[in-house]
This record gives structure tokens, C-alpha cells and sequence, in this order.
């Protein structure tokens, strides 16, 4: 997903023209050195960063801009805070984008977050996740790219979930102001989950392993020179329970750039899954403020 002006040429990995941006890269062949630098410098920042609270995860939303003329670029959104109450409370949370253009046609993307919080000795939150993509271009507006994720969250009781799987993107609407994407998939999913009160018939975890299919869209508007809105919808089902036992999922993210590498990101994100493995709430709503910082 890539837009190109000329000269300066600007990627939207998740929510654009792909094809525009790698067709536009220098041709000249990177050194397996170079090529490890860049990745070890990618590892590296992702194992500082490592979150989400629930079982889907919405990667159309978790956009950048990137400058074509840089092989290695992202962005983060950290944020540390220490408070003396009764016992000492200490925060730690941080995003990570991360994208590394391999040639003309290839792109990989990691997605990454992390937070927890103590409250004295005792852990509040703890929860994470991390996404891999390896992204091809097929087609000026189509792309397909197999994926890998894992997934943890304690507090809700989500020991782990691995999920692995291809999916296949398509363009709908490109105009100056606005994008449209419409995305399907088919993906394996394995979860672990803690029961909230296990008893002597009831065994301490439950696990689930399926074969799922995903369709999502999604829509990015430009409102203004400084304010973007993107939203995703998520529809996930097993093929055989198509509108039995569905996840839904739904997204969106409020932009304000106060200069070209600093803005202000607003999200909200709610899931419902019409069937979870173990007693807890069908939805889940999550709203967050940051600083997102690129480079």
C-alpha cells in the first residue's frame, strides 16, 4: 500500500498503494550485511516494545508513512510513568511499527506493543503481541502476504494465543483524500485461557484450536491537512459455523499531526465474540491516547 509524489514518495503500508511505492525503489542489490544491520535493528526495537487485551487484532489500522528513500522506518509510541502512592505504582507501555522494504515487490512488516503496570509487587496488566507480515505485490491494487502472530493477556485470563495464516488485500477506492480496502483471509488459531473460577469439575484452562476465515474492510479519510480518520470492521468465523458462532471486530483511530514525524493519536476498539472458550464478557472495549513518534 504505497503513494508516490514524484520526488518525494511517501508509503502507507497499511492502508495504501503498496505497488506504487516498490515499482519507485532504487534497483541496485543490498549486501547480506546491510540486510542483517537493518534486521537486527528491527528485532532489537521490537524487543524493547512488546500488547493487546484480546484475540483479534486490527493491523489496517496500525498505519505509517514511510519515506521511500530509507529501507528501515517505523514509529513509536511509549510511555513511562512511576507514581508513590501507597505502594509504588510503575507503567510501561509501548507500540511499535515497523517496516523493512526488501526489493520492488516485497516488503516485511512487524507490529508489536506491550504494556504492564505494578502496583507495589503485584502486576495490574499484562498483556502483548506480536505480527508479522511478508507482504507481495501482485497487482497495482492487490497484494497477498502470509502472516504469523502471538498474542498473550493476563489480565483477562488469555495465557497465549498463536495464530498463522494468508490473506489477500484489495483496493476499492483511491482518491486524493480517501482509501478503501477490502481484505479475506484464511488462518489457523490456537488459545490457552485461564477459567475465572475453576472448581473440582472445571479444569484450569481451556483450549481451542480452529480453522477460520477473516473479512475485513477498511476506510482511511483525509479530513484536513493535519487530522485522519481510519476505521476497520472484522468479521472472523469458522468455515463450517459461517454465522453460528462469528468474532466481530471494529476500529477506529483519530489522527491529529502536529509536525510531519510528532502527532497525537486517538483509538478506540471494541470485540465481540459471540463465543468465548471460557466465562468471560463477549465484549471488550478499549479507548487510548498517545504520542506517536516516526523516524
Amino acid at each position: 500500500m504505497l503513494l508516490i509524489q514524484k520526488r518525494k514518495i511517501i508509503l502507507k503500508l497499511r492502508n495504501g498503494q503498496i505497488n506504487n511505492l516498490l515499482l519507485s525503489l532504487p534497483r541496485k542489490r543490498k549486501n547480506l550485511k546491510t540486510t542483517m544491520k537493518h534486521l537486527l535493528l528491527l528485532w532489537g526495537a521490537l524487543l524493547f516494545s512488546a500488547a493487546t487485551y484480546s484475540q483479534m487484532l486490527f493491523s489496517e489500522n496500525l498505519t505509517m508513512t514511510i519515506d521511500s528513500t530509507k529501507t528501515l522506518q517505523g514509529n513509536l509510541m511509549p510511555i513511562l510513568d512511576f507514581k508513590t502512592e501507597k505502594a509504588d505504582v510503575f507503567t510501561l507501555k509501548n507500540t511499535a511499527n515497523l517496516n523493512l522494504l526488501l526489493n520492488r515487490y516485497r516488503v516485511i512488516n512487524l507490529i508489536n506493543k506491550f504494556e504492564f503496570s505494578t502496583y507495589g509487587k503485584m502486576l495490574i496488566v499484562s498483556g502483548g503481541y506480536l505480527h508479522l507480515e511478508y507482504r507481495y505485490l501482485l497487482d497495482h491494487a492487490f497484494e497477498v502476504y502470509p502472516y504469523a502472530e502471538s498474542q498473550w493477556a493476563e489480565s483477562r485470563g488469555m495465557n497465549h494465543k498463536i495464530s498463522t495464516g494468508l490473506q489477500s488485500r484489495y483496493r476499492l477506492i483511491n482518491t486524493k483524500s480517501s482509501l478503501m480496502f477490502a481484505a479475506v483471509g484464511l488462518f489457523f488459531e490456537y488459545e490457552k485461557w485461564q477459567h475465572p473460577a475453576p472448581d473440582a469439575n472445571t479444569p484450569e484452562h481451556a483450549y481451542s484450536r480452529s480453522i477460520k476465515t477473516h473479512l475485513s474492510l477498511s476506510y482511511k479519510l483525509q479530513l484536513t491537512e493535519k487530522w485522519t480518520l481510519t476505521t476497520t470492521g472484522i468479521y472472523q468465523t469458522r468455515p463450517d459455523s459461517t454465522f453460528n458462532k462469528p468474532r466481530y471486530g471494529g476500529a477506529a483511530d483519530l489522527t491529529y499531526n502536529i509536525t510531519p514525524t510528532v502527532g497525537i493519536v486517538g483509538t478506540y476498539r471494541l470485540i465481540y465474540d459471540t463465543d468465548p472458550i471460557v466465562p468471560v464478557r463477549k465484549d471488550y472495549n478499549t479507548m487510548e491516547v498517545a504520542l506517536n513518534i516516526s523516524f
